[in-house]
Formats: C-alpha cells, sequence, structure tokens
C-alpha cells in the first residue's frame, strides 16, 4: 500500500528552501568564522538583552556553534536531497512544473519509456487508467501509421499535431509517472527530512535564548 502524503514533492520547504541553499556554503566559510575569536567575541547582545549580567542562557560562543551546526546540517540536507532525488525533480519540483516542462522538452521516445513502466509496473493512481488504443493513435500519429509491415510511414507523422491532439492524454501520463516516482527512495527522503529538522532545531535554539533574554530584561526594566 502506498501512503500518497508521504513523497519528495510533500516536504521539500524543509531541505530545498534557500536557507537550505545558502547553508551548503557553510562548510566552506563557517571553519573560518566558528573558530575566529574576534566574531566570538562580538556576537553578543549586551546592548538588547544585557548579557553581560545575566546568568543564565547560551554564551556567544556556544551560540555560533549551534548556528553553525545546525546551518550544517541543513546544507547537509540539501545536498542529500540533489545527490538522491528522484530523477523527475530535476526538470521540475512540483507535479505542476514537471508536467509542463515535460510537455515543452519531451520526444515521442520519453512517453514510449513511461507507457512501459505504466504498464509493466501497473498505474498508481486513476491517471494511469487510459485505454491502450488513445496511446496506439497517438504513436501512429506522432511517429506515422504502420503499414502492411509494421513499419511506420514517417511522411504522415506530425508530432506537433500529436501533442495538441492528445494532449489530456500526455499530461495524465505524466501526473502518473510523477507520483510514482515522487514515493520512491522513501528513505533517503526520512535522511533529508530528519538533518533538516535537526538543522532547524538547532538555529531555533539560539533564537529562543535571545527572545526569553530581551522578554526578561524587558520585564525587570518595566518593573
Amino acid at each position: 500500500m502506498i501512503i500518497t502524503n508521504y513523497g519528495w514533492s510533500d516536504y521539500l520547504y524543509l531541505f530545498d528552501g534557500w536557507v537550505a541553499k545558502c547553508a551548503m556554503a557553510i562548510p566552506i566559510v563557517g571553519y573560518l568564522i566558528l573558530f575566529n575569536d574576534t566574531v566570538s567575541q562580538h556576537l553578543s547582545f549586551n546592548r538588547l538583552a544585557d548579557e553581560n549580567i545575566l546568568g543564565f542562557g547560551l554564551s556567544p560562543v556556544a551560540r555560533l556553534k549551534l548556528i553553525y551546526f545546525g546551518l550544517i546540517f541543513l546544507g547537509s540536507a540539501n545536498i542529500l536531497y540533489r545527490i538522491r532525488r528522484p530523477f523527475v525533480f530535476k526538470i521540475g519540483t512540483d507535479q505542476f512544473d514537471y508536467v509542463e516542462n515535460a510537455l515543452k522538452h519531451f520526444t515521442v521516445s520519453a512517453y514510449i519509456d513511461i507507457h512501459g513502466l505504466i504498464r509493466h509496473e501497473g498505474h498508481h493512481t486513476l491517471h494511469g487508467k487510459y485505454y491502450d488504443a488513445e496511446y496506439d493513435a497517438f504513436l501512429n500519429l506522432a511517429l506515422g501509421h504502420k503499414g502492411d509491415r509494421s513499419q511506420r510511414d514517417e511522411t504522415t507523422a506530425d508530432w506537433t499535431q500529436a501533442k495538441s491532439r492528445y494532449e489530456g492524454l500526455l499530461r495524465s501520463m505524466l501526473i502518473e509517472n510523477f507520483f510514482r516516482n515522487n514515493v520512491k527512495r522513501r528513505l533517503w527522503l526520512s535522511g533529508c527530512i530528519l538533518l533538516s529538522l535537526l538543522g532547524y532545531m538547532l538555529l531555533f535554539i539560539p533564537s529562543l535564548d535571545l527572545f526569553v533574554k530581551v522578554l526578561n530584561i524587558s520585564l525587570l526594566r518595566a518593573l
């Protein structure tokens, strides 16, 4: 049984957002920042939160380390996604983009391969329940009609007209293909989700620490 709500496209915001993409650069420059004493000494909020007089919370160095390792986890999740993502995500990151880009750039051979997979492995959505007769009619127009010896008459082929007339069929095939790929390699998907959640948690801790300190000093000043 396929769990339809656990696919790559449902979690891209975690490990392929702008934060995760920028975090890929952290391993290159982060080491120099982390162990730069000048940076760590100035990463404090004495004016905003009076950290120098508060007796709790993270030190500037601890905060910097959490941010650094949080970005490392996020960058690793994005790198893992780019290495192990299903092939369809190189064409489009969601169903709509994939279908539109495929309709523009796919050749008839790509649809032949998709049809073969659907018929060999079975359909996973209602979009895969199209009629073979309609598919054969599409091939006859795209590649030319078959003659007596099963050879196609290329002079009758019209790829542009085939795409236009059978666009509904092609969209159904592409939607089915995106779905079946979207739910593949779920072990790698789980790894990307885990890494990204760890990264966001490590980034959240310094933010929460600063919020509590600012709230605490604001209340003390108001009393």
